[in-house]
């Protein structure tokens, strides 16, 4: 897959966010934990720990919707300026974890580019959920995940793309009846950010106040943008990463991991990721006149 063959939003996010190979850097740790020498009071060799929690986590994955809802801002507390206008751009994304706890964490960056690269035609306004506000794990699916963009920076999927969120649940978790995963799972928004003005920047924490059971769980986040109504056509891609606490780990298969080389320890360090990229093209749709308030499009990708 060469470079041309992305969208220059993609390509602007790798250069912040490289991507991981994660299929490698497991490779290398269970090869590594073999030849790590064992104890019998430490229970079965290094080596055969990694490689059962390898293969419980197989099929892990989390994933940006191919579509993303856009209607016009009819909310309280923001204006636009002379030749602009408000949207509110609703991201969906979906986390299918196989690990005992779930994901501790969940990182999620999007950026919007114009055609027109070195012109400031949108601005993000607002946030939401906003700093230290509750997210709501929903138990509906009912869209189809995005796993192209993987494809094209070389990030080897567990699942085949171009699935509803249900159906994707059902290999994932081997369960010919799907769903309901979701229960009374809540995510903290922990930290907030507007980068440049055109990027967006969410981590999101499990609410530990809040009882649930493991399992698939989708959340929305949402932006405000300011358009010029004379602006290009808009690009948008995402950057998303989920991964649980290092104590995980250690409980899981031990502190052998943290003799490990450098860059396998700070796969660990991190907790063991899963990620996911995203591209979207012509986000408002500029083929089509502005919507009347109330209005909404299901915009898909390329």
């Amino acid at each position: 897959m060469t470079d041309e063959q992305l969208t220059p939003a993609l390509r602007h996010l790798l250069t912040q966010r490289p991507p991981m190979d994660s299929e490698r850097l497991w490779d290398e740790a269970t090869e590594a934990a073999w030849r790590i020498p064992s104890s019998r009071a430490e229970g079965p060799p290094p080596g055969e720990r990694l490689a059962r929690l390898r293969e419980q986590l197989k099929g892990e994955l989390v994933a940006f919707h191919k579509q993303l809802r856009v209607t016009p801002y009819t909310g309280t507390g923001l204006s636009s300026a002379p030749g602009w206008r408000l949207w509110q751009v609703d991201i969906p994304l979906t986390l299918f974890p196989k690990r005992d706890q779930g994901f501790s964490r969940v990182e999620c960056l999007v950026e919007f580019l114009p055609a027109d690269e070195q012109a400031r035609t949108l601005h993000i306004l607002k946030l939401m959920p906003e700093e230290r506000g509750v997210v709501q794990a929903r138990a509906e699916f009912g869209g189809s995940l995005q796993v192209e963009a993987n494809a094209k920076v070389g990030v080897r999927l567990p699942v085949p793309g171009l699935a509803l969120s249900d159906e994707v649940a059902a290999r994932v978790y081997g369960q010919a009846q799907v769903g309901p995963f979701v229960y009374e799972a809540r995510r903290m928004c922990v930290e907030t950010e507007i980068v440049e003005g055109m990027g967006a920047r969410w981590r999101l924490e499990h609410d530990a106040a809040s009882p649930s059971r493991i399992g698939a769980e989708s959340h929305q986040l949402s932006v405000m943008l300011e358009v010029r109504q004379s602006a290009s056509p808009i690009d948008a891609a995402g950057y998303l990463e989920a991964y649980s606490d290092v104590h995980w780990l250690t409980q899981t298969v031990g502190g052998f991991w943290q003799n490990l080389g450098v860059t396998l320890r700070n796969f660990f360090k991190r907790g063991a990721p899963v990620s996911a990229y995203a591209e979207w093209h012509d986000v408002l749709g500029r083929d089509t006149p502005f919507v009347t308030p109330g209005a909404a499009q299901e915009l898909s990708t390329v």
